[in-house]
């Protein structure tokens, strides 16, 4: 029995921006997991899947030729392991590219990105349940990946059932800690994957991709709130691309100032400079609220609208996390203040915004 576990995320700064090949973001990793555990099974058993995340629901493969399909399952089904799926076909399509055998399992996926009654956070579970497949399945048949390799590998299945994502989470799923980073040209990546393999996916030169591990804030403790909104991130990306033949020249101008935001916020987390770090992350949410006014996604819900002010009457700076429309919010705090922090907390819950206790999962290595 094989298990790995990865990190959920939460967004820093960046969104939106990040969607687009080189624009940067800064990503933390939380103590928040999702587990994949793979068995060896025989023959007769065949390749099985099961998920807390579907509801404990199971879902079979079949081979057929040199791919695995789903067998003996609707459409939902289907779509609650879509990622697990992805992954386990892309690791399925590399053994093959490498001439080695392909063997049954039971796998196994069990969460904390959840709560008691399976309501999502928004914590990136999509992207952790991805890398710790890759993960599993690495070890399972003994292919000694790099972080690298893992992360393209999740990348590879994550296009496959969201060509626009921009992997953000995916990379701080691979790597932990806090993270800069910029997406590669997911159309290129795509089209290497489909041509010329997935093997030579690991070895071609991804463009506009970076991945680099930052110092976590000495000064600043990070705090953050859920809405109890779901939100889908989906659909608010699709919402930004309908409109971006509309505002083209804002558009640009907004990808221009986040660079500059992400920028500065980078430089001042390596710096270890609280105040500009605080600063930034006020830019941040200026920039967000200025692409909700014009676009008007929804980005900025009443929640999310009272946890940013709540938070900044403690002397935090705050905003959404991510795509917005609900699910949470984060907010930098002075680590020596304990008192605002239990009064952001109390603030908080009085305004039906749950604290959520979570801390920065570690990095597993510098990257550059």
């Amino acid at each position: 029995m094989i298990s790995h576990r990865a990190p959920g995320k939460l967004f820093i700064a960046g969104e939106y921006a990040v969607l687009e090949t080189g624009r940067p973001a800064v990503i933390a990793a939380i103590d928040r997991y999702a587990t994949v555990t793979v068995t060896a099974a025989g023959a007769l058993a065949g390749t099985t899947m099961q998920s807390d995340l579907a509801s404990g629901s199971t879902m079979c493969c079949e081979r057929v030729g040199d791919r695995l399909r789903p067998v003996n399952c609707d459409a939902a089904v289907r779509g609650c392991f879509a990622y697990v799926m992805a992954a386990v076909v892309v690791v399925d399509r590399l053994i093959t590219e490498r001439g080695l055998r392909a063997h049954h399992f039971h796998l196994t996926v069990t969460s904390t990105l959840t709560d008691a009654d399976g309501h999502k956070f928004g914590l990136g579970s999509s992207a952790a349940v991805t890398v710790a497949t890759i993960a599993a399945l690495d070890e399972f048949y003994e292919l000694d990946l790099s972080l690298m390799d893992r992360y393209r590998l999740a990348m590879v299945a994550t296009i496959a059932v969201r060509p626009r994502a921009s992997g953000g989470d995916v990379a701080a799923s691979t790597w932990g800690g806090w993270v800069a980073y910029s997406t590669a040209d997911r159309h290129y990546v795509k089209m290497v994957a489909a041509d010329c393999g997935v093997d030579a996916c690991l070895h071609a030169h991804w463009p506009g991709l970076s991945v680099r591990g930052l110092p976590a804030p000495t000064g600043l403790q990070l705090q953050v709130g859920w809405t109890g909104e779901p939100a889908s991130t989906a659909t608010l990306v699709t919402d930004v691309d309908g409109a971006r033949q509309r505002i083209e020249g804002y558009y640009l101008d907004f990808l221009a100032r986040s660079t500059e935001c992400v920028r500065r916020l980078v430089a001042a987390v390596e710096a270890d400079d609280s105040a500009t770090i605080q600063d930034a992350i006020r830019r941040a949410r200026r920039l967000l609220a200025d692409l909700d006014a014009v676009v008007r996604l929804g980005i900025f819900t009443p929640r999310l609208n009272a946890m940013c002010a709540i938070a900044e009457a403690v002397g935090a700076a705050a905003k959404p996390s991510g795509a917005g429309g609900g699910d949470c919010g984060i907010a930098l705090v002075s680590r020596d203040s304990d008192a605002a922090v239990a009064d952001l907390r109390n603030r908080w819950t009085e305004a039906e915004i749950r604290p959520l206790p979570l801390s920065i999962h570690p990095p597993e290595e510098v990257t550059t």
